[in-house]
């Protein structure tokens, strides 16, 4: 079989690598223009990463399984730094409510020592060994690929180019993000998402080079009447992220929105600024001041669709289930489709059995991806509304039951049993 996959960021490139271990050829499809990007990064190289834009993400242990069962854990974990907490303050860096994620591992159900403690990694060098990997695995990735259209027969499906080409394979992979247009090709303008009005800056700096020392791996700074949020990752022993929440911003242009700055002193200065205005610690503005890159990043939300499939062409990732961002959870939701595909493709290697592996697929992530948006959202709603004081105290006292094991923050999805158990109820 051969899959035709649109779209080469983090997910994309993950589904390419898990089909190609079950012996499913793949390309890789991207709109990014390779000239455009390196005029944006001054010239630097980009023919790998895309670019280097983008801040901090977040895996935990279904998203570092995944990760195992295609090979890559070990180098992901050489590159990425532990985060065994996530602290949430006031914004003036007081009163810290401190969430043990090992623990919440632990009960969760991951048993395996070095898959408990979730990691922080810059995503660009996720990304960078991703696509290292589908390079040395033999897939092609194409650029300035805009899909235009998808046409189906009752055994194949082409995708149509922009630029005027096509590509033609067994069943079609859509891994192209919240402005996903293979979902539009799908599902039409039912599935549109919906900016919410929120623009994250991500700001990235050398902690050694500037002196700086932070001691949180994850840390959130909250000020929800004034709906004010702040967070700051640290993705190695060197590197971490700082990125601040602005409201009420004016709706993006789709495709520029997550390019680095191009004034960056003016822009860092800014944002720093802004900081020292709402009372941050004065570490929490030194990192944004001494960011060596900055990116704006847009805030969409995706109506819960009913089907993640039609016919031929399946979606994955964001363009599934784009939600509100909240620990991970958008980037931990797509290595698990990852997963479900790769496992159902184990159990059917023919390509009559491509509806049978959409259809369980659909059954199978379509209340996970459901379940992973709500929370998102109520997590985002709980950071933004209600009043101040309130807001801390229940979130203390949540985070207590979470630690003391009296309620279970989550449970650990392992995409295997997940196959195998809707496999045997069929």
């Amino acid at each position: 079989m051969h899959a035709v996959v649109i779209g080469s960021g983090l997910v994309g490139a993950t589904t390419a690598l898990a089909l190609h271990q079950v012996g499913i050829q793949s390309s890789l499809y991207d709109q990014v223009n390779l000239v455009q990007a390196a005029l944006t990064s001054g010239g630097a190289p980009v023919a790998i990463d895309f670019g280097d834009s983008g801040g901090s993400v977040l895996i935990s242990a279904s998203g570092l399984r995944v990760l195992r069962t295609l090979g890559l854990l070990d180098e992901v974990l050489a590159s990425a730094h532990p985060s065994p907490t996530i602290t949430w303050y006031k914004i003036n860096g007081t009163s810290p409510v401190v969430l043990d994620n090992i623990n919440a591992s632990k009960k969760s159900g991951e048993s395996d020592e070095a898959l408990q403690n979730p990691i922080q990694i810059l995503r660009s060098k996720l990304h960078l060994i991703l696509m290292s990997a589908c390079r040395k695995a033999g897939i092609r990735t194409f650029t300035g690929k805009k899909l235009k259209g998808i046409i189906e027969t009752n055994d194949s499906v082409t995708a149509e180019f922009e630029d005027g080409t096509t590509a033609t394979g067994d069943f079609l992979v859509g891994a192209d993000g919240i402005h996903s247009a293979t979902r539009r090709a799908v599902f039409r303008d039912a599935a549109k998402p919906e900016y919410t009005g929120v623009i994250g800056h991500i700001g990235v700096v050398r902690l050694k080079e500037n002196n700086l020392k932070i001691s949180d791996a994850c840390a959130f700074y909250l000020q929800r009447e004034k709906k004010q949020l702040v967070c700051t990752f640290q993705m190695s022993e060197d590197l971490a992220a700082v990125q601040v929440m602005t409201f009420n911003d004016p709706v993006p242009v789709e495709g520029e929105e997550y390019r680095p700055h191009p004034d960056l002193p003016k822009e860092s200065a800014r944002l720093a600024d802004l900081l020292e205005s709402w009372g941050l610690p004065p570490h929490v503005q030194d990192m944004m001041r001494k960011s060596f890159r900055i990116s704006p990043a847009a805030i969409y939300d995706l109506p819960d669709l009913k089907t993640y499939h039609k016919n031929r062409t399946v979606l994955l990732g964001d363009s599934a289930h784009g939600m509100v961002p909240n620990a991970g959870l958008g980037l931990l939701t797509g290595l698990e489709d990852v997963g479900v595909l790769l496992e159902l493709f184990r159990n059917f290697k023919s390509p009559s059995d491509i509806p049978r592996v959409f259809s369980l697929y659909s059954q199978l992530r379509v209340p996970r991806g459901h379940d992973a948006a709500k929370r998102s959202r109520e997590m985002a709603k709980q950071y933004y509304e209600g009043s101040q004081v309130f807001g801390h105290l229940l979130l203390r006292f949540g985070i207590f039951l979470f630690n003391y094991n009296l309620v279970t923050f989550h449970k650990i999805y392992d995409c295997p049993t997940e196959v195998a158990g809707a496999i045997k109820a069929v």
